[in-house]
């Protein structure tokens, strides 16, 4: 028990970050309960299970067991620092947010959202701390991401059902089906949500598609990327179009410059 115990907490953050890697993509948008009354944005499991593994994190780190600093850490500050002095700016200087609980409340809301998407960059960093850790983000990753592209496909042509987030009334968890011409959104709640998805995990797919030296992890990297590109098209977010092709051009520019395998 003693090994077991001491294993887990060595690995616990991988653990739990490999979860949430798979898990908030692919669960369904469905809300628990209104963070406003009324407000579009609701309260979903995946807040929870974050809020619980960030205070495991703050947990390792009183503890000494991992560190903040990577080399964006100043940035998230500064960033957070000045979209609260921005908040506290509109209600009492500019007066831009009205001094209402609901119209305060939103601002604050979005404001701690953006932290939590932020608590998981540190965590994640965290968690990797060898070559074999990140080949776990890596295979849980590609998983992940097939598994979005057949629940789109189904969504698509198998009349799969699709939970959306795109009014107040999609978000109170309704389940809908896609017309012929409808936009895929796969298991995000939206089909911008989709786009920002791909645009940020194709480029990766196509660099290891392009460095890896075995033959078939090289083989199934590039037809999860050629796949995706399918789930990125059939979504029609057009700006990801343009945000995909420069990723591409970034990635074959930087490849030129560097001809070794991995």
């Amino acid at each position: 028990m003693k090994k077991f115990l001491h294993w887990l907490d060595q690995h616990i953050l991988l653990i739990l970050s490999s979860f949430l890697l798979a898990f908030i993509p692919l669960y369904p948008k469905l809300p628990l309960f209104d963070a406003l009354p009324g407000y579009i944005v609701r309260v979903r499991i995946e807040d929870v299970l974050v809020l619980i593994t960030t205070l495991i994190y703050l947990l390792q780190f009183f503890r000494k067991k991992v560190s903040w600093e990577n080399a964006i850490d100043k940035w998230i500050f500064a960033y957070v620092v000045i979209a609260a002095l921005s908040i506290f700016s509109g209600i009492f200087v500019i007066k831009t947010i009205p001094l209402e609980l609901l119209h305060i409340g939103k601002s604050v809301l979005h404001w701690l959202r953006y932290i939590e998407y932020f608590s998981l960059f540190f965590v994640l960093f965290a968690a990797v701390r060898k070559r074999s850790d990140l080949k776990i983000i890596l295979i849980t990753l590609a998983v992940t991401t097939l598994l979005i592209i057949i629940y789109g496909y189904g969504q698509k042509y198998l009349y799969w059902p699709v939970y959306s987030t795109m009014n107040r009334e999609f978000s109170k968890g309704m389940r809908l089906y896609l017309t012929e011409h409808a936009r895929v959104q796969s298991t995000f709640g939206g089909h911008y949500d989709l786009a920002a998805f791909l645009v940020i995990v194709l480029p990766v797919f196509f660099t290891l598609g392009l460095k890896l030296k075995k033959k078939w992890p090289r083989l199934l990297f590039r037809l999860l990327h050629w796949l995706g590109l399918w789930l990125l098209l059939v979504c029609a977010s057009r700006t990801s179009f343009i945000a995909y092709l420069f990723a591409i051009f970034v990635t074959l520019l930087l490849s030129s410059y560097d001809q070794k395998t991995w």
